[in-house]
């Protein structure tokens, strides 16, 4: 006896919109992009802090993000061409017991290889409303020099 109701092994079950949509295929692209992030810390190191190399005719400018961190605890090295800011952002000791906190602590590198000589005795620093600003002056034999056509 035959039926024409399919059975039920032919039968096509009807899907959820949602089980068409999987993150698995992600997953493995995530995990990748999150090594790539933090595998350029140096061992040691917490956090990287947000910032800008900015280059005129006659100098670099730094400008680092480094908000909730003292002077003190912030260390500047120029070597050759390579600039090198260290430091550490510390938490400060409060009433009552922590429950949630979104804020990076601990110890932060940045670092730039600049194109061109710096005079090395005219860098400046000065750390104003959470940002550090460092002026590299360019070696005068590094300046460029404008020539006009006659």
């Amino acid at each position: 006896m035959t039926s024409n109701t399919p059975s039920r092994s032919t039968e096509l079950r009807r899907r959820t919109p949602w089980e068409e949509f999987s993150l698995a295929p992600w997953s493995h692209r995530m995990r990748e992009l999150m090594e790539d992030v933090f595998q350029g810390l140096p061992a040691g190191v917490d956090f990287a802090p947000g910032g800008e190399l900015q280059e005129t005719d006659d100098a670099f400018t730094v400008e680092l993000d480094l908000p909730g961190v003292d002077k003190k605890d912030i260390n500047i090295e120029m070597s050759d061409r390579r600039l090198t800011v260290r430091g550490e952002r510390v938490v400060k000791e409060k009433e009552g017991v922590m429950r949630h906190s979104t804020r990076v602590t601990g110890t932060f590198s940045y670092e730039a290889i600049l194109p061109c000589p710096i005079d090395e005795a005219k860098v400046s620093a000065a750390l104003s409303e959470g940002v550090l600003t460092i002026t590299m002056p360019k070696a005068s034999e590094a300046k460029s020099t404008h020539i006009t056509v006659k």
